[in-house]
């Protein structure tokens, strides 16, 4: 965790410091190496958050785009479940910064937890994840009123990973566009569209300075319905007239002839 609380205040770790956790309150000791990034930790092996995974630089580059008052926020429904929200806007958006692979029942876990969720993925985890996303991307079909976005055939790691997931997912390969995978897509079809990582949290920015809700309009204006994946008609068992009575038969040819009008 970047924050503990020392005297009710929010604190990042320092060298020799020991604070207590902003969720469940246990005692906390701060962390400060030369191989990870500076966190807290609980004393022994406690960990409060199933849900919480080690921190890259990554991870903590990320939640340095938004204000301090944002990051690692409790966020408690209505049973009494608490987890710790990566990023939680001040419209309610709960930003979670993906960096190793996630279990598909966890990611729909968090996605029915947080409701207003947004995935931002680590493209580049895997060392093939990158190259492959791109192939397929440029294999693509485009809409004319929509220029931008795409639509494409969902192959590869990261669309296995990602494409049922019912919250708005960014992939990040450390360039300056993120890509948005809209969850209206399906296994048939992915819509992806390339965002700026500048644009992207300045949407969410905006929304501190009591600006319209920018990241809403922005996919409200790309709510076009990807195809329904195919479905093979049903397959109709072929009757063995060798071992049913000659009525029944007669039955089923009649029944068959009335069909045809």
């Amino acid at each position: 965790m970047k924050y503990a609380l020392i005297d009710g205040q929010r604190y990042e770790a320092q060298s020799g410091f020991k604070g207590v956790c902003i969720s469940c309150g246990s005692p906390t000791v701060a962390r400060c190496g030369e191989v990870r990034v500076n966190h807290w930790a609980h004393l022994g092996q406690r960990r409060c958050d199933s849900w919480w995974e080690n921190e890259t630089d990554w991870h903590r580059a990320w939640k340095n785009n938004f204000p301090s008052l944002w990051q690692e926020i409790v966020h408690t429904a209505e049973n009494g479940e608490k987890h710790i929200a990566d990023i939680k806007t001040n419209e309610g958006w709960v930003l979670e910064f993906q960096h190793s692979y996630i279990k598909p029942e966890e990611r729909r876990s968090r996605e029915e937890f947080y409701k207003k969720l947004i995935w931002v993925v680590d493209g580049n985890r895997r060392i093939k994840d990158k190259k492959r996303f791109f192939e397929v991307v440029d294999d693509v079909s485009y809409n004319k009123n929509y220029p931008k976005l795409r639509s494409t055939f969902p192959e590869g790691a990261l669309f296995r990973d990602w494409i049922n997931s019912t919250a708005h997912v960014m992939f990040d390969f450390g360039d300056d566009e993120l890509w948005w995978l809209s969850p209206l897509s399906n296994e048939s079809h992915a819509l992806v569209l390339p965002i700026t990582r500048r644009q992207f949290i300045q949407f969410h920015i905006d929304d501190f300075d009591s600006s319209p809700n920018r990241f809403e309009t922005f996919f409200k204006n790309y709510d076009l319905k990807p195809p329904e994946p195919y479905k093979a008609p049903p397959i109709v068992p072929a009757i063995d007239v060798g071992n049913i009575h000659p009525n029944t038969f007669l039955g089923l040819m009649n029944n068959r002839r009335r069909s045809r009008f």
